[in-house]
């Protein structure tokens, strides 16, 4: 389904050259929950942003069911993001003097949508993740948990396919951050492809994809039953 081939990744600050990515190649097959994982400084966030279209690659290739993103304009690549790919940031990347509503809106206001259908989408998804109650509530009057599920909603507002999260649980306490856990199992659950970038033990125990990166390489990429939750990630980077 989502496919990097031989991708690299370099950048310059100043004269210096920085390697992020060094000819990764990877799949993701369709309904997949697929977690990278590496140390600090591996290449995980780069690996992501590539491959869901919020960065190019200098050389290589991403594929999305076979279809070459490096062939897609600005316009298309803008397209994919806005309703085929949801994204969820560590630090929730929400716009601080927007409601929670209003928030979740904007991805639908990109794409054009009218206003009572937003505000109708909107509200039903923060209903899915237990927030109607604090829907006109700004983010600064939020708990990082709700935040983070805002996010998410946000997210998922235009039905995406694939979900890509970095850190998703990254600034969030443990109790709160396994109901953010929770809410990610029960989407794949529903048929969503799940990419996330985590050092959460808890996450990666649920991968049915492991992918380890170091030094801007795959070190072990390998698939897996899911049988229990207490499972672990087989491509772990130590």
């Amino acid at each position: 389904m989502l496919a990097a081939k031989d991708v690299h990744k370099t950048y310059f600050l100043g004269k210096v050259q920085v390697y992020a990515l060094r000819g990764v190649t990877l799949t993701v097959p369709e309904r997949s929950f697929a977690v990278i994982e590496g140390p600090s400084g591996s290449g995980k966030s780069t690996l992501l942003h590539i491959l869901s279209c919020l960065d190019r690659p200098t050389a290589g290739d991403v594929e999305f069911r076979g279809a070459s993103l490096g062939q897609l304009d600005r316009v298309g690549r803008a397209r994919l993001r806005g309703k085929t790919f949801g994204f969820v940031f560590q630090k929730f990347n929400l716009i601080g003097n927007l409601s929670a509503q209003e928030n979740v809106e904007l991805p639908m206001a990109l794409q054009g949508a009218p206003v009572l259908d937003r505000r109708a989408r909107a509200l039903k998804a923060l209903e899915r993740v237990g927030l109607t109650d604090r829907a006109r509530h700004r983010p600064g009057e939020m708990s990082g948990g709700e935040q983070q599920r805002v996010a998410i909603a946000r997210a998922l507002v235009n039905d995406p396919e694939v979900i890509f999260a970095d850190e998703p649980t990254g600034n969030l306490d443990t109790k709160t951050g396994r109901q953010i856990l929770d809410l990610l199992r029960g989407l794949n659950a529903e048929g969503k492809t799940l990419v996330v970038v985590t050092h959460n033990p808890e996450i990666a125990a649920l991968a049915s994809v492991c992918i380890g990166l170091q030094d801007g390489k795959v070190v072990k990429e390998r698939s897996q039953e899911v049988t229990s939750d207490e499972q672990s990630c087989p491509a772990r980077v130590a």
